[in-house]
């Protein structure tokens, strides 16, 4: 006989033989056909979210509690059982006050139940039907938007809300300019103009460059917007008030000859992590950890170069460190890449900085007097104000759509909210936009999703906007190379490493790819149809066995591309790939087509083939809309068809109507110059 003995008060929780987990002796050896163990939670005490390829059963011995898993909550007490299935991220939190929590966990290997539940998480949106709130990094209006720019946060969000729309998900992009960053700054000051004169001047740029690239919004919010100051303003007051925002006295950063203190683009420096000088802000775009000011290593002004001195400065923060327990379970919920994973365990492995919340700086919202002495005068510090511009551009978005404001709108909706971001930004959007957005409100839920991308080089070295080493995006997209540029940029996107745009392999690829086969594949499809059936859509017939795989590989289009635009499972080179494979099948379809069509007269083979060659160019129209808005409406114009089925089966075009694919669809035309090159 073997007992397994359970707790059963608080007390028994502090005997010098209590183990939390357990696995009892007659379990140990791998003898058994399954895993067990007993674990104990402590009153408020919740097991760490986590997931496996394993099925597991969890038997509650004694005691009540909540479970979740994926999001999914129920209520449990002694006698429940929970059935978990692979894949899924589950916790178990002890909800008493002053009882144990007791339950057997049993675990075993079942790959028929993986599969099962791998192709049910592939059928569903890991956030089902709720709208979808899409939040790139604001860019910031120290000039124009490049190529670089445009290819992560940008061209990301727009993919990813063109695809869910395009299933009819409720999905907003919101937009806007950073509001008060220094590099703008020292920007304004270099070209003698005021801080808002050139923010506003290059936001207008910064749209030109959105609207020419196809990129819409749902809202955007500019630099001088009135609305923004108040929301940051309720923000830093409630956290002051709350305790969270705290003043402390700080050795800073302070040039003589400029009398003043430095921070952000005003000082020059070398990160006291990896020794790179790219540093400006808390965090190094080299290696993105976090750093304090007063760490850089051999700082100095920016302005005059002299080296700066330290002095006591006294500014308010938000320490970090007590919301660690709160943002790592958090976190681990979360959908980003494993390279981000690995970059947020790593930022959680040591002990968390406080977070600069007002600093000195000659432009931005003042800090509101009735604080700490000696921060009279100071500013909001630029990171602290993220969660407030979310707030603004939610603020804007529920007021479109009838709602009183955010609140209300959270409130209705439950909107889940998707962030993307440079891996240089990583420590702002993983950890302090969640710590100020969640101790500021609890509706709107923090982002479950993180889509995070790496530099993007242009002749290996990276984009610079100050170095003009750039191309501005305003001037490379136009009508006839918008959907072009978009497909490359989406293949070769720096998604987990650094790429290069190569301004000579795009030439290559737009003509030897696009024109060399894309266009001469739908110039095909267009010759034949005239020859054969005068234009006019045939009827299918019978199949051979080349249409039943052609059929099957339009299927495969159907169903795996719009999964490779949904925010949890984002692939947009993955998406770029899908199509390319399937115009090269597609032109190897078009020889059966000509060996089929070679009989007189057509046969229903014949018929079969045309009419699934059309079917293609539709599926290549609705199905590749997120990637090539402007072809796909092109061709959805001349084939008579409209909408888009994206997330549906494939459909034929309608028998008998009248279709003619004219080109040209894309252009030879792509002399590109760089800014130096401009200037």
């Amino acid at each position: 006989m073997h007992v397994i003995p359970i707790p059963r008060t608080v007390g028994e929780l502090e005997l010098p033989g209590f183990v939390r987990s357990l696995e009892p002796a007659w379990a140990e050896g791998g003898g058994l056909p399954f895993n067990l163990r007993r674990v104990t939670l402590r009153p408020g005490e919740t097991t760490a979210p986590h997931n496996h390829h394993d099925t597991e059963v969890w038997v509650i011995l004694d005691g009540r509690g909540e479970v979740v898993s994926d999001q999914e909550r129920a209520q449990v007490a002694a006698g429940d059982t929970v059935r978990l299935p692979p894949l899924g991220v589950h916790t178990l939190r002890n909800t008493a006050e002053d009882r144990p929590l007791t339950f057997l966990t049993t675990w075993w290997e079942d790959m028929a139940a993986l599969d099962r539940a791998h192709e049910e998480r592939l059928g569903r949106p890991a956030g089902g039907e709720r709208p979808v709130l899409l939040l790139p990094s604001f860019p910031t209006p120290n000039g124009e938007l490049h190529l670089g720019h445009v290819v992560g946060p940008f061209l990301g969000a727009d993919l990813v809300r063109r695809g869910l729309t395009g299933r009819g998900i409720d999905a907003h992009l919101l937009l806007g300019t950073v509001g008060h960053q220094s590099q703008v700054a020292a920007a304004a000051i270099r070209q003698g103009l005021s801080f808002y004169e050139l923010a506003e001047r290059n936001t207008d740029a910064i749209q030109e460059a959105l609207a020419a690239a196809g990129i819409g919004c749902d809202v955007f919010v500019r630099p001088s917007a009135p609305e923004y100051p108040r929301m940051a303003l309720e923000v830093f007051e409630r956290l002051r008030a709350d305790g969270a925002v705290i003043a402390k006295t700080v050795a800073s950063n302070y040039c003589v000859p400029c009398d003043t203190f430095l921070f952000e683009a005003f000082v020059a420096g070398a990160c006291p992590r990896c020794g790179s000088h790219d540093t400006a802000g808390i965090e190094c775009e080299a290696c993105a950890l976090p750093f304090a000011d007063e760490d850089l290593v051999d700082p100095g002004c920016a302005t005059c170069g002299t080296p700066a001195e330290q002095r006591d400065l006294t500014r308010y923060y938000l320490p970090l460190e007590p919301q660690r327990e709160k943002l790592t379970a958090y976190l681990r919920t979360t959908h980003m890449s494993a390279r981000l994973r690995a970059y947020v365990e790593r930022v959680l492995a040591g002990p968390l900085p406080d977070l600069p919340v007002s600093t000195v700086a000659p432009d931005g919202i003042l800090v509101p007097p009735g604080g700490a002495e000696g921060t009279g005068g100071q500013r909001l510090y630029s990171a602290f104000e993220l969660a407030a511009r979310f707030l603004t551009a939610l603020d804007a978005l529920a007021k479109d759509r009838g709602a009183a404001g955010w609140r209300e709108y959270a409130e209705e909706n439950d909107p889940r909210t998707v962030l993307f971001f440079g891996f240089d930004n990583a420590f702002l959007r993983t950890i302090v936009f969640p710590a100020v957005l969640g101790s500021f409100t609890d509706r709107p839920a923090l982002p479950d999703t993180m889509i995070c991308n790496e530099f993007y080089t242009l002749d290996g070295r990276k984009f610079s906007t100050g170095r003009l080493h750039a191309i501005w995006g305003r001037e490379v997209f136009g009508e006839q190379t918008r959907d072009q540029l978009r497909l490359y940029l989406a293949a070769t996107r720096p998604d987990v490493r650094r790429r290069d745009f190569d301004i000579a392999e795009y030439a290559e690829f737009v003509r030897t790819e696009l024109i060399g086969g894309w266009e001469l594949w739908l110039t095909s499809v267009d010759d034949r149809l005239s020859k054969h059936f005068g234009g006019i859509v045939p009827e299918a017939g019978s199949w051979n066995a080349e249409a039943e795989q052609f059929y099957g590989q339009i299927r495969e289009l159907h169903a795996q591309l719009p999964r490779a635009l949904e925010p949890e499972r984002f692939d947009a080179r993955g998406a770029a790939e899908l199509v390319r494979a399937f115009v090269r099948r597609a032109r190897r379809f078009a020889e059966v087509c000509e060996d089929v069509l070679g009989a007189t007269p057509p046969s229903g083979d014949a018929r079969t083939c045309m009419a699934l060659e059309l079917m293609a160019v539709l599926s290549l129209a609705e199905v590749a809309r997120p990637l090539l808005p402007v072809l796909a409406a092109r061709l959805g114009e001349q084939l008579g068809t409209s909408g888009s089925t994206a997330g549906g089966a494939p459909r034929w075009v309608p028998a008998a109507t009248e279709v003619a694919l004219t080109g040209p669809y894309f252009t030879a035309d792509v002399a590109i110059r760089t800014a130096a090159d401009a200037d």
